[in-house]
Order: structure tokens, then sequence, then C-alpha cells
């Protein structure tokens, strides 16, 4: 092996933006010259490690730019911890077809049974699929949509949100609504519908929806629409992670002796 030479590739690769390639540069030789491999079969090699380095980094900044948590995927999710949970079911939903058809996914179940963890997974699983995603709280996107509302911009906003493949809004529960919510969480239902893939977490049902939003025949229109073609986890009964998992707080013991 010629250092010189070595150096000299290792340069161009850097001038050439193949940083995966300087990396794996040594192992690939070291690996070439064991298994006495061809020239081609040396640069194969080589050239997958640029592509999986590429790919992996093209992985990262899908998660970060819609938001996600890395480390909420399915290889941390605590299967056995919830007994009422259809894994089979939610294992299937993980091939991501309802995305592929721009089917809602609806997950219901108590606070900290695990939804958001769920959603959050199904996220990622969509960005490693080379899908565009977008994660939201509920909360925090009626806030960006009643904004619009001061310059009329309602329609352009709504049109960039669901110019992803699968929307995320995470906790329809107790938010802090304004009259114009409901109108506006319609508005952006309707665009959804046979263009974009959603899912909804709740930890409600769907007879309280009125109540949260503000407006009880509005939310009918939400929950009908949201039902057409609609996929459906709920996890009920439910267990707490926040009482009952492995990070929950530890009762103390009371001596009664």
């Amino acid at each position: 092996m010629n250092p010189l030479l070595c150096d000299q590739v290792r340069k161009d690769l850097r001038h050439l933006k193949l940083s995966d390639m300087v990396e794996a540069l040594d192992l690939c030789l070291k690996e070439a010259e064991q298994e006495r491999c061809g020239y081609l079969a040396f640069l194969s090699t080589l050239l997958s490690h640029q592509i999986k380095g590429r790919s992996q980094r093209s992985i990262e900044r899908r998660i970060k730019k819609a938001g996600l948590i890395p480390s909420m995927n399915f290889e941390t999710f605590d299967w056995n911890f919830q007994p009422s949970l259809n894994v089979e079911y939610v294992k299937d939903l993980a091939q991501l077809d309802f995305v592929a058809n721009y089917q809602p996914l609806l997950i219901l179940g108590k606070s900290g049974s695990g939804k958001s963890h769920l959603a959050n997974a199904f996220g990622i699983r969509a960005c490693e699929a080379g899908y565009k995603v977008a994660f939201y709280t509920l909360q925090s996107l009626l806030k960006k949509l009643y904004a619009t509302l001061a310059d009329n911009t309602t329609d352009e906003i709504i049109s960039q949100i669901t110019r992803v493949d699968l929307l995320i809004i995470d906790a329809l529960a107790f938010i802090r609504s304004k009259p114009e919510y409901p109108s506006l969480l319609l508005d952006l239902v309707r665009a959804t519908q046979q263009q974009t893939a959603l899912i909804l977490t709740s930890h409600i049902g769907f007879q309280e929806w009125g109540e949260v939003i503000g407006n009880p025949s509005i939310a009918n229109a939400i929950v009908d629409r949201l039902f057409y073609k609609a996929c459906l986890i709920n996890i009920n009964p439910a267990r707490s992670y926040r009482t009952e998992g492995p990070h929950a707080p530890k009762v103390p013991q009371v001596d009664t002796t």
C-alpha cells in the first residue's frame, strides 16, 4: 500500500465531498487485501459506504425537519406494557400502506398510554421510507392557523402544511380554544383528504371533541371526515407510562409493623 497515493486519494475524495468514502477507505483497503478482492469489488464496497452515509443523513434531515423525536421509535417502544394494544395490527400499519393510500390513522387512549410515542414512531418510519412528514401538537397548529387570519393567508398556509405525505397532529385534548379554531381545523382536515395521510392522537372520546374545540356541529363534521377510510388504534383499557412505567416515581413503602 502506497501511503503517498492513499493520502492523495483521501485529499481527492474530500475535494469531491465524499466524506464517507474517506472514513471507510482504510477499512476497505484492508478487507480487499485480506480477501484478495478485484478492483470492481473494492470500488463497489467503497461506494456503498458513501451511499449508506448519504441515505442516513437524508433520513436524519427529514426527521429533524418534521419536528420528530429520534429516540421515540418502534425499536424503543415497549410492546408488552399495554395488554390491550393490538401489537400485530400496529406492526401491520407500520408497513405504511395507510400513508400511501392517504388514510387517516386515529390513535386513542388515556393520557400517558403511549399515543405520542406511537405517532412519533410512525413518523420516523415514514421518514425512513422517504416520505415527507410534519409533526404538530394541536394547540401549536391551531395557533399557527389562527395567526393567518390577520393577513388572509389561511388557504396558502393550509396548502403548505398539507404538502407533506404524512401530517401528525398530537394531543387533541383540553386546548385553549378560540371561536375560529373549529372552522380552521375543519378546513385543514378537508385539505388532507385524498392527498395527505393524517395521524391524530386523542385521550378523549369523539363525543367530547365538540366541547374541547368549542363547536359540536363542526366537531361532528370533522369526525365524519376523519372516519372516512380511517384506521383506528384504541389503547383501552390502558396503563400510564408516567405513573406505572419503568421511569415512574416510586411510591415509598409504608412500614405497618
